[in-house]
């Protein structure tokens, strides 16, 4: 993918994998104790290694939920400009950027009703995407996600989400996505077919010092 930087040395080939079974991550050990999700692995190798290339995908002998399989569709990379979330920036500049939306884009009437718009329109792109800066975590910032192994910050490596954009975020939609009918639009809103918790996102870290420390993977 290009523009993606997260590539150990001597590896051009990402594949993110998973299950497609609802698994609960129980194992104090593991990535996300308690949460619900299909279980990841992030694999990094090498277009040389590859050998022989498969001409249909292969398909899993058994889905446990339908909303883990996606639907095969073609990739359209679009590098896009982003910001990091007002948490990651700290409480002095959520405050300014409070101050700018409420003034901006706020109801006289009502001070406390405004447009978030830099969380909608400028900070992390919404949708699936590779590398970048992490999607929000609705449950706040409490610091960068550690390695169970080592202790390292975790590097963010993809989204994998069950909508394109929401109604808050629909300036991110491609160019023509907006058009035609409502069912249209909500099938240009989820091309994959992929449902994840209450139409949530998927946040997928890896991390930098190992590819062999475990996954981190969480739902928002």
């Amino acid at each position: 993918m290009p523009g993606y930087d997260g590539f150990p040395e001597g590896t051009d080939v990402l594949q993110i994998l998973w299950c497609p079974f609802q698994h609960v991550y129980d194992d104090p050990t593991a990535p996300r104790n308690g949460v619900a999700g299909p279980w990841v692995q992030v694999r990094y190798r090498s277009t040389g290694d590859l050998g022989e290339r498969f001409l249909t995908p292969p398909e899993p002998v058994a889905v446990g939920e339908p909303g883990y399989l996606p639907t095969p569709c073609l990739l359209r990379p679009e590098p896009v400009t982003e910001y990091p979330h007002p948490g990651l920036l700290g409480e002095g500049f959520e405050d300014r950027v409070e101050a700018w939306e409420t003034a901006t884009f706020g109801d006289p009437d009502d001070p406390e009703e405004y447009d978030p718009r830099y969380s909608w329109d400028l900070s992390t792109a919404p949708g699936w995407k590779l590398g970048g800066h992490e999607p929000w975590n609705y449950q706040g910032y409490h610091g960068p996600l550690r390695c169970g192994a080592c202790g390292s910050a975790m590097r963010f490596v993809a989204a994998i989400a069950t909508d394109e954009w929401d109604g808050g975020t629909r300036s991110w939609a491609p160019l023509g996505h907006l058009e035609g009918a409502p069912s249209e639009q909500r099938r240009n809103q989820r091309p994959t077919d992929v449902v994840l918790g209450g139409r949530e996102t998927m946040r997928v870290f890896d991390c930098p010092v190992s590819t062999h420390h475990p996954v981190v993977s969480d739902l928002m």
